[in-house]
C-alpha cells in the first residue's frame, strides 16, 4: 500500500469516530439555528483537528489545509498538499440522517495522487490512487455499465440559488424523468461521487458548481472509468456555465443526446 494513502486511511479512520461520537449527543432544539451552528463549527473543528494532527505526525513538512479555506490552490510544485473536507453533508449530520462523509486528497506536484473518501456511519471507505484504480472496503470498483436510459439513477446537487437557468433544468427533469431515469437528491457530493465510481449511483448532475467538493472524488470516478463533462458532452469543464455530468462515457453519450437542446452555450 502507498504510504501516505496508509496514513490517509487511519486519519479519516481516526476522524470518523469523532464525527460518530457526536452523532447522536446533538443537544439542542434543530431550530435554534446559533446553536447548530456552534454545535457543527466544533465538530468540524475537532474532526479536522484530528485529521490534521495525525498526518503531521508521519509527513510534519507537507501543508495542510481545510477544503473551505479561502483562496484554495493546488498550484504549488514544491508541496505535497492533503486537502482535507471534515464533514460533507452537514444537513443531513444535523438531522439525522446518515448520508455524510470525511474526504482526503494528497496533491504532489499539481496532480491528485490519492484520495480517501469514508462513510463513518456505514463504515464504508472508498480509495483511490492515481493509475492504480479506485476501491471501496478493499475491493476494486467500476463505474455502472449501463447502457439504457431506463431504471437508471441519478443524483443531483442542486444550485444553491434559483437563477436564469431554472428552466431549462426544469425542462432536463421532465424529458429525462419520462425517459425512466429516478433522480435523487442525497445532500452530500463528495459520497455521491464515491458512489457513481462504485457504480451504486449511474451518474451525478452537478449544478452547483464548487470546484473543491470534486477534488477528492475526481481522482475517484477517473479512476473508476467516468468522464466528467459538461451536459453538452464536453470534456471536463470545471468552471462551466452549466454544469458537471458525470457517469461511464456510454451513459455520458446517451444523456447528453437527450440535454444538449437546452445548453447550446
Amino acid at each position: 500500500m502507498h504510504p501516505m494513502l496508509n496514513i490517509a486511511i487511519r486519519a479519516v479512520r481516526k476522524g470518523g469516530s469523532v464525527i460518530v461520537q457526536n452523532y447522536d449527543t446533538q443537544n439542542f432544539i434543530k431550530e435554534d439555528i446559533e446553536k447548530k451552528n456552534i454545535f457543527i463549527e466544533n465538530i468540524m473543528y475537532k474532526t479536522y483537528k484530528t485529521i490534521s494532527q495525525m498526518i503531521y505526525k508521519s509527513y510534519p513538512n507537507h501543508i495542510i489545509v481545510n477544503k473551505n479555506q479561502k483562496n484554495l490552490s493546488i498550484k504549488n510544485e514544491n508541496n505535497t498538499i492533503w486537502i482535507i473536507n471534515e464533514l460533507d453533508g452537514k444537513n443531513n449530520f444535523i438531522r439525522h440522517f446518515p448520508h455524510f462523509c470525511i474526504s482526503i486528497a494528497v496533491i504532489v506536484r499539481n496532480k491528485i495522487e490519492i484520495s480517501v473518501v469514508y462513510d463513518p456511519i456505514r463504515n464504508d471507505l472508498f480509495t483511490a490512487v492515481k493509475g492504480q484504480g479506485s476501491q471501496l472496503n478493499g475491493y476494486r470498483t467500476r463505474c455502472s455499465n449501463i447502457k439504457t436510459l431506463k431504471y437508471t439513477t441519478v443524483a443531483v446537487n442542486l444550485p444553491e440559488y434559483i437563477h436564469d437557468r431554472s428552466s431549462a433544468y426544469f425542462e432536463i427533469y421532465k424529458k429525462l424523468i419520462l425517459c425512466g431515469i429516478l433522480f435523487r437528491c442525497t445532500g452530500s457530493t463528495v459520497l455521491d461521487l464515491a458512489y457513481v465510481a462504485a457504480g451504486r449511483i449511474d451518474c451525478l448532475f452537478d449544478f452547483n458548481l464548487e470546484p473543491s467538493n470534486f477534488i477528492a472524488g475526481k481522482l475517484q470516478v477517473r479512476e473508476a472509468g467516468c468522464l466528467i463533462s459538461d451536459f453538452t458532452g464536453g470534456h471536463e469543464h470545471n468552471n462551466c456555465h452549466s454544469g458537471n455530468l458525470i457517469s461511464s462515457p456510454k451513459f455520458v453519450r446517451l444523456i447528453t443526446e437527450k440535454m444538449r437542446e437546452y445548453f447550446l452555450l
